[in-house]
């Protein structure tokens, strides 16, 4: 199954109308899809530096960290930059009960996932859909800066309502587990060695009500606010306007 034809790709069938929040003040920062060379290069720039830096890769001679789901059809990559200078990046993968779609998460846990994906009752979108949050990273010269997380989870929270998945995924190391439980998500395993990283993660999800209870509790992460401008242009390799502050 290839992402040209599901409804990821078709911003309508999630909203027909995007909200419009015009702005005096420039944006803090804004987010592209890694779809372009650079843009691409980026992504992959800021993932080495971070998990180099971090102690969970090892160096290599070209700086750039890539895997084998990057040019996979269901992979999609964000980049937030500042100032035109890359900060932060996520990965996110389509799953889709009874196919071979494929992430660092179904791998790892596969019949976790399929359970879980299984369990959705079959919708006009088919059977049961979910995202994976990967690769979520920040430049080492970011690395305090929390809001970029909020900012990763905005974008991708997205891309997962195009997608129209119905429960999203995050492997996660053991000192990360109580924030994704605050962001609704739930353990579902125990933690086991991960593809491409050398610390084990644990399964989380956290299902589309529970994703809807948290933001609109923290418009910081809903897509659809004033804090956002843009979304339209994402799929085809535009920039979204991101603001930190104002979300409503």
């Amino acid at each position: 199954m290839s992402l040209k034809t599901t409804p990821f790709l078709q911003g309508a069938s999630v909203q027909t109308r995007l909200p419009q929040h015009p702005r005096l003040s420039a944006p803090d920062y804004t987010a592209k899809l890694a779809i372009d060379p650079q843009t691409c290069e980026d992504a992959y720039r800021l993932r080495y530096e971070s998990y180099l830096t971090s102690g969970y890769i090892e160096p290599n001679a070209t700086g750039r960290f890539v895997d084998d789901y990057d040019p996979m059809a269901n992979s999609r990559t964000v980049v937030i930059y500042r100032n035109d200078v890359p900060l932060a990046s996520v990965r996110v993968s389509l799953l889709v009960a009874g196919t071979n779609l494929r992430s660092p998460g179904a791998d790892t846990f596969p019949e976790t996932v399929e359970r879980l994906l299984t369990a959705i009752p079959l919708s006009a979108s088919g059977p049961g859909r979910g995202l994976e949050l990967t690769r979520l990273v920040r430049s080492p010269a970011a690395q305090n800066n929390q809001g970029l997380v909020f900012l990763l989870y905005r974008v991708a929270g997205y891309l997962g309502m195009m997608a129209h998945a119905q429960v999203g995924f995050a492997c996660v190391r053991k000192n990360h587990v109580s924030f994704y439980k605050r962001l609704g998500y739930q353990p579902e395993t125990d933690l086991r060695p991960y593809p491409g990283l050398n610390c084990p993660m644990q399964l989380m999800s956290s299902n589309r009500q529970r994703y809807d209870e948290i933001r609109a509790s923290f418009p910081l992460i809903d897509p659809f606010t004033s804090a956002t401008d843009g979304l339209e242009n994402l799929l085809s390799g535009g920039s979204v306007a991101l603001w930190l502050r104002g979300a409503a």
